[in-house]
Parts: C-alpha cells; sequence; structure tokens
C-alpha cells in the first residue's frame, strides 16, 4: 500500500533549474534496476551498504554517476525505480501481512505547480513504488538466503 504524505496539483522535472539536486549518488535500487542497468554494459555503478542491506548508486562529486555534463540522466530509458518515484522519496516503509511505503515530497523542487496534472501520473508513481517494493522483498529474502553471494558480486 502507498501513501502520500502530501498532494500536489501539478509537477514536471525542471533539472536545469535545481541543478538536478534528486540524482545524488546513494540512492537506492533494487537487485532488477543492478540487472538491467548492467544488461547496458555499464559495470561499477553501485555498492552493498552493509550498514542497511541495501544496493545503492555511486556518484561523482555528490551527483549520481549516470548524469551527464548537461545533467541529464545517461540510462533515462533504463532509470532506476527510485528514479521514476520523483519528484517524491521513500520516507518510511513497514512490512507486516502488507508492506506499507509513505512518500514525501523533495523539498524545494522547481517543478512542483508546473507541468502536467499530477493525478495524471500520480497512478504511475505508486505502481512504480509497489515494484519498488516488491523487488525490496526479494532482495531481503536472497540476503537472508545468500548473503555471501551478494557480497561477493559487489567486492
Amino acid at each position: 500500500m502507498i501513501f502520500f504524505e502530501e498532494e500536489i496539483d501539478r509537477w514536471f522535472c525542471i533539472y536545469e533549474e535545481c541543478n538536478a539536486k534528486c540524482c545524488v549518488e546513494g540512492r537506492e535500487i533494487t537487485l532488477e534496476d543492478f540487472e538491467r542497468i548492467s544488461s547496458l554494459g555499464f559495470e561499477d555503478f553501485a555498492y552493498f551498504d552493509k550498514s542497511d542491506n541495501t544496493l545503492k548508486l555511486k556518484g561523482e562529486s555528490g551527483k549520481c554517476i549516470f548524469l551527464d555534463e548537461n545533467l541529464k540522466c545517461k540510462i533515462e530509458n533504463s532509470k532506476p525505480l527510485i528514479c521514476k518515484l520523483l519528484p517524491f522519496t521513500i520516507s518510511d516503509v513497514k512490512y507486516g501481512d502488507e508492506a506499507i511505503m509513505k512518500l514525501k515530497l523533495i523539498i524545494d523542487c522547481p517543478g512542483i505547480g508546473r507541468g502536467l496534472e499530477f493525478n495524471r501520473v500520480k497512478e504511475e508513481i505508486e505502481k512504480y513504488a509497489t515494484q519498488f517494493l516488491h523487488e525490496k522483498q526479494k532482495f531481503l529474502k536472497k540476503i537472508l538466503e545468500d548473503r555471501d553471494e551478494l557480497l561477493e558480486i559487489f567486492r
């Protein structure tokens, strides 16, 4: 189940105005994200964070490793699920009989109030958030079953 902590009327990404502030290193990705991006020929773009059992994107100077010099995403058509949640970020996840994810707005996004009516993209964001939850649950199960194998992949 997905909950939005705040509602907005309109949104459009205007990364040029904020210097792509959402596109930072350390954003969590799923194993499926990792495999999809690897299949494009990219290597050494993620690491396993042992402190919270997550896969995270590497970066350069604090920015996502996939940003080019014009702040455009090099993998736009294959970007990680977490990037498809923008302008929201995950604020909380609780696992139980049903997983619950809370999404909050990224602070100071210049695209809020501009562009498409948010209702047109809200359903898509909910779909990607649900997919992220399912993929994360699979990853957590894999960690329990085979943590050493995962650690070997990300050495």
